[in-house]
């Protein structure tokens, strides 16, 4: 018995889905590495978002089976996902190192709570993980300050126009006092 998920490997395991099942903001997400959201199971069990294009006979069968019982999809949704493993995968978000579970690492396995394990986010070595976070916030420190010294750049060129035309208006208010600047 594992720890209990958003319930999406029930769903995966009941319509025997082929396809990347994953859990996102959007929902249970049931898509491919290129698109990930083709069909979406709202958490209340309804389909959140169809797959209308007719043209994959594996994602029109799992929601054909999945609107045929409501009451299945609900159930599934309500029970806890159990795992036959549990393997330790590390990934960050910002400054944190986040550990999880998963029954199997990489690629395109999900953890026990429904992440994706993207190749460049997901290890089993913690230490390798710590080097992408500390590559990633440099790497973001280094863009961010080269935009910063863009953007002051750019208003060190337009801070003297913007007081040269200041300028032309005090002389026109001054020249012409009794000239409105409305039309």
């Amino acid at each position: 018995m594992g720890e209990p998920g958003m319930c999406w490997k029930n769903i995966k395991e009941h319509y025997r889905i082929d396809h990347i099942v994953q859990v996102t903001g959007e929902g249970i997400c049931v898509g491919s590495g290129f698109i990930h959201n083709i069909i979406v199971i709202g958490l209340d069990g309804k389909l959140k978002k169809r797959y209308d294009d007719h043209h994959n006979e594996d994602l029109m069968r799992y929601q054909r089976e999945m609107d045929a019982d409501p009451e299945m999809l609900r159930q599934l949704l309500e029970t806890p996902d159990t795992f036959s493993r549990s393997v330790t995968v590390y990934t960050y978000d910002g400054g944190n190192i986040i550990e999880k579970l998963c029954e199997e690492p990489g690629y395109p396995n999900v953890t026990h709570d429904g992440c994706l394990m993207h190749t460049n986010m997901y290890s089993t070595d913690k230490d390798k993980v710590v080097t992408w976070a500390k590559r990633n916030a440099m790497a973001a420190i280094t863009n961010i300050a080269r935009t910063i010294s863009d953007i002051e750049e750019k208003l060190a060129e337009k801070r003297p126009l913007l007081a040269e035309y200041e300028g032309y208006s005090r002389k026109l208010k001054a020249d012409y006092p009794s000239v409105t600047d409305t039309e």
